[in-house]
């Protein structure tokens, strides 16, 4: 069994815990850049037309009354923090979706502590009244086996109208019994796959889960490959996933504040190398690389502006790591002065430094120059790379040029390729 909590638009409702003044006002979260669209309106503004992707000139025209709030991603990701400190003190098995707003709790067992379902959402709304009685009030809460079923409830405790105030209180639960007939009249759009892909099913008529449930399985699997295979599974209900703790996380963070606030982006480029290499000389980053990377800063009169990347390759170079981390700036510039500049290191992977392959100490005394030993061997570690490239590529993917009849008159007796193995 699962447990999902969402608030539909979380950071907008954030907006409106921080502000009181704009509990009754139409908002609306615009994207970055110069040419700014709009990333997240609340039920209100959508009753007006304002819609995600809009062009901001467009979604005014429509909503005169519109508030743009601008974003502040550390305030979101703070008030999630504490929302997820609640859960963890109720459950120990608890997951973050890419979702702000949606969290994912595993109650198997809890039975015995805390009842029911219906008594365990009651006293689990009683916390994050302690914690904020508008974000309580504002939550939906689904029960369910496994988490996409979790989150269908989730989205049915809904109001019908989207324009309608939020019901406190509203949670569906559902049973095993009763899950496939549950899931039945839900929408495609629960499925959790590409956008094209529910597109697709619509223009085939299935629009229902109920209807998708009655389709041969080859048929999906032959249009939509194995996410079709999966989304009969989870329409018919015999795909439960489970909610898997998440390993407690240690990341390194480094910060650095400037006397006076700077909008240069070379000055922004110098102290971001700064603290690359601060934070790459922190003790629990030694013999381990650098993959994910979140840069955060707290700009001129309040707000704030992060960008997050997961690098393809972890590296541990500090020029590579200011190199990625310059191109998603350029992408995503701060749009006031910055008072601090935050990093942190959030994922980690293997040692990458590849020094070993030349390092005099591997192995044995090597010639000068060469990959060779002075016994004539090539480096043990030269040759470990070679072994892995051969396993990764699935056949030869290193050769030497050995000198065999270097003066014979056929140039197929000169030299040969032999394969490191």
């Amino acid at each position: 069994m699962a447990l999902c909590l969402w608030w539909p638009g979380f950071e907008l409702e954030l907006e409106r815990v921080r502000t009181p003044a704009l509990a009754d006002r139409p908002l609306a979260l615009p994207t970055p850049g110069d040419r700014r669209r709009i990333e997240m309106g609340c039920a209100l503004a959508a009753s007006f037309g304002v819609e995600p992707g809009m062009i901001v000139s467009q979604a005014i025209a429509l909503c005169p009354s519109l508030v743009l709030c601008e974003p502040d991603p550390d305030f979101y990701d703070a008030a999630r923090d504490r929302v997820l400190g609640v859960l963890r003190r109720w459950s120990p098995v608890i997951e973050r979706s890419a979702e702000r707003g949606r969290m994912f709790v595993g109650v198997d067992g809890l039975e015995r502590l805390y009842g029911r379902p219906e008594r365990q959402i009651a006293g689990l709304r009683a916390r994050l009244e302690a914690l904020s009685p508008w974000l309580a009030s504002r939550s939906r809460i689904g029960c369910a086996p496994g988490k996409f079923a979790a989150w269908v409830a989730a989205r049915a405790a809904e109001p019908a109208r989207s324009a309608e105030p939020a019901r406190p209180g509203a949670a569906v639960c559902v049973t095993p019994a009763d899950l496939a007939a549950f899931l039945a009249p839900q929408p495609v759009d629960v499925l959790p796959v590409s956008p094209r892909m529910v597109e697709r099913l619509k223009r085939l008529g299935v629009r229902r889960l109920g209807q998708l449930v009655r389709m041969p399985e080859p048929a999906l699997v032959s249009q939509f490959g194995a996410d079709g295979r999966r989304a009969l599974a989870w329409a018919r209900g015999t795909r439960i996933d489970r909610v898997r703790p998440e390993a407690p996380a240690r990341p390194i963070r480094v910060a650095l504040d400037f006397p006076s606030p700077i909008g240069q982006l070379e000055l922004l480029h110098a102290a971001l190398d700064r603290l690359i290499g601060r934070a790459l000389e922190h003790p629990r980053r030694r013999g381990k690389s650098v993959r994910g990377l979140r840069v955060s800063a707290s700009l001129e009169d309040g707000g704030s502006w992060s960008i997050r990347a997961v690098a393809r390759e972890p590296t541990s170079e500090p020029e590579r790591l200011g190199a990625f981390l310059r191109s998603r700036i350029a992408l995503d510039r701060p749009r006031r002065a910055v008072e601090t500049l935050r990093l942190e290191f959030f994922r980690f992977g293997p040692a990458s430094a590849q020094t070993g392959l030349f390092d005099p100490k591997e192995g044995a005394a090597r010639v000068l120059g060469s990959l060779e030993t002075k016994d004539g061997e090539l480096l043990p570690a030269f040759c470990r790379a070679a072994r892995l490239l051969r396993l990764r590529l699935g056949g030869a993917a290193l050769f030497r040029v050995l000198e065999l009849e270097p003066n014979s008159r056929i140039p197929e007796r000169r030299h040969a390729l032999m394969e490191i193995a």
